[in-house]
């Protein structure tokens, strides 16, 4: 059901605490590489449901659904097609079922990426083709009762915007993260969009959030952080990688010192930031720091 608009969206009133790096953490109980991760909402519910229950227990107030594929062109090339209302559908209570385990109040964001479709003059796709296909998955999402939805991950400004649209049509608060690369002239999205412009045009069109997620460490998203710094009319949104991907015998591993990370993003709120957590190799202990040093915090940010 869509969310009162007199009401004030839970981080106007504090910073929210968001989760870890939901495939990573698949991956490291087990999701074969290259697997789609939305198979496992069907055949591995309870380790899906472990991974959602581990971040809800270390304090994350926002649960992603594990939907970040699970759009109809995406699932298409995954060998999934026609699965998109089931998989969607259990991927929101899985999400549910985990949050009430653990505590009260635990909001549920629909995940949403890219569809791995590129637009011209790289690709066929159109802007319509990708605003239908996301506007399926969004639908599905919020009738499962999602009680918000995350746009992630996105690095071409053109998609994240059909998404956008896509997803206002639900009624739905809708944040969106785009993916930067930092530049000699700064920091880009792979289709060269530039970080506050991209952001400043998400705003425009309705995002209740705009920001940036994955790709790179915490220390370098406070720099991009502050560049935003006033020039936004939405809160920000903040989900830095935990270090750099390193392979070992015993599989790929994170470089990043938890308690470091949480100090960095509380850097990230007092930087602007009301919604912060992790992307890739982000696991229960990253969220459980962040946790503890956003609550010794919150009375001075909230």
């Amino acid at each position: 059901m869509p969310r009162d608009p007199a009401r004030p969206a839970p981080w106007a009133e504090r910073p929210l605490l968001l989760d870890g790096g939901l495939g990573s953490s698949l991956i490291a109980r087990g999701l074969p590489l290259g697997m789609p991760p939305e198979r496992w909402n069907l055949e591995q519910p309870q380790q899906v449901g472990a991974v959602h229950r581990s971040f809800a227990e270390a304090g994350s107030d926002v649960l992603h659904t594990n939907s970040f594929g699970a759009n109809p062109p995406k699932l298409a090339a995954g060998g999934l097609a026609g699965l998109c209302r089931e998989l969607n559908g259990a991927a929101v209570r899985l999400a549910r079922d985990a949050a009430a385990s653990a505590r009260p109040g635990i909001l549920i964001a629909g995940d949403i990426g890219p569809t791995g479709l590129l637009l011209p003059p790289l690709g066929p796709a159109s802007e319509d083709e990708l605003q239908r296909a996301f506007r399926e998955q969004a639908e599905i999402l919020a009738e499962a009762g999602a009680d918000l939805l995350s746009i992630e991950t996105m690095f071409d400004l053109r998609e994240a915007q059909a998404a956008l649209a896509a997803a206002r049509t639900t009624g739905l608060p809708v944040l969106v993260s785009l993916t930067f690369e930092r530049k000699r002239r700064g920091f880009f999205t792979l289709m060269g969009d530039p970080l506050l412009p991209a952001l400043q045009a998400l705003a425009a069109r309705g995002a209740a959030a705009v920001g940036f997620n994955c790709t790179v460490e915490s220390p370098t998203m406070v720099e991009m952080a502050q560049l935003v710094r006033g020039g936004l009319t939405v809160p920000l949104v903040a989900q830095p990688n935990a270090g750099q991907p390193r392979a070992t015998p015993a599989g790929v591993v994170y470089d990043a010192d938890p308690e470091q990370f949480a100090r960095d993003l509380m850097r990230l709120v007092v930087e602007g930031a009301r919604l912060v957590g992790g992307c890739c190799g982000t696991d229960e202990r990253f969220l459980a720091a962040a946790r503890r040093a956003l609550d010794a915090e919150l009375p001075a940010l909230a």
